[in-house]
This record gives structure tokens, sequence and C-alpha cells, in this order.
């Protein structure tokens, strides 16, 4: 009886470790993923870090990575940078590689440094494009406001 009862109690506590493990073990690899995502997100648009996906990256820097004092700390300087005039403000770029910095650390990307995230591909005309597509939008929003303003 004793045997059957050892051998109950056993299986239920080797079943329920397992389980915890396992909760454990795939919440560790989703906040991973999630500190991933981010990172490459931020690291694809770092020519550009005003685009919609980058700030949508940069604005949950502080729930991926909370438990990350240094990544914190270096994206708390990076927004004191970006509140500061004037507009442009090359010290922003500086605070936004540094964050990236503190992301590949954390994240234990050891080959990733300073002067690799600061070299990005960014050819003259995409550049172009982009511009051209503002100057459009421009044109189009002046081109609403005069027809708008123009009725009898």
């Amino acid at each position: 009886m004793n045997n059957v009862v050892l051998v109950v109690v056993t299986a239920l506590i080797s079943g329920l470790l397992a389980s915890v493990v396992t909760i454990w073990w795939q919440h560790k690899s989703e906040l991973r993923r999630k500190k991933l995502d981010i990172f490459e997100t931020l690291m694809s648009y770092r020519y550009m870090i005003s685009n919609q996906e980058s700030v949508n990256a940069l604005n949950s820097v502080d729930i991926v990575f909370y438990k990350d004092k240094a990544v914190r700390e270096a994206y708390v300087a990076f927004l004191n940078e970006t509140g500061k005039k004037p507009e442009f403000n090359p010290n922003i770029a500086d605070k936004h590689l540094k964050l990236l910095e503190e992301m590949a650390k954390c994240l234990g990307l050891k080959g990733i440094h300073w002067d690799d995230i600061k070299q990005c591909y960014y050819p003259s005309g995409l550049a172009q494009k982009i511009q051209d597509e503002e100057m459009l939008r421009k044109v189009q929003i002046q081109n609403a406001v005069g027809v708008g303003s123009s009725r009898p």
C-alpha cells in the first residue's frame, strides 16, 4: 500500500514539476522573442527612427525590457535627449545607438557593437523616394485646402 501511495505521489509531483518548468520556459522564450522583435525593428529602422514602426517599438521598451536596468537607463537617456530643443539634435542618434547597443548586450548578442550598429544601408534612391512622397503629400494637402477654401 505504501508503495502505491509513493508511486502516485511521485507521479503527481513529477507531472506538476514538469508543468511548472514548461510554463516557466515558455514565458522566458516568449519574453526573449519579444525583445528580439523590438531589437530587430529598431535595427531595421535605425536609418529613420521617426518611422511609425520604430516609434511603436520604442514605446514598448519599458514594458518588454522592464527587468533590464541598463536598457531602461539608455532608454530614459534617449527620451531625455528627444525632449530637448532644437528639433534636429545630433545627440539623439547617439543615444539611440547606445540604446540598441545595450539591447544587444541584454540579448547576449556579443558580436554586435556600437560600430556595427552605427552602419546601416540607406540608398540614395530610397531617400529620394521618401522625399518625393513627402512632397506629393504636401501638394495634395495644399490642393485639398485650396479646393475647400475656394467653395462659395
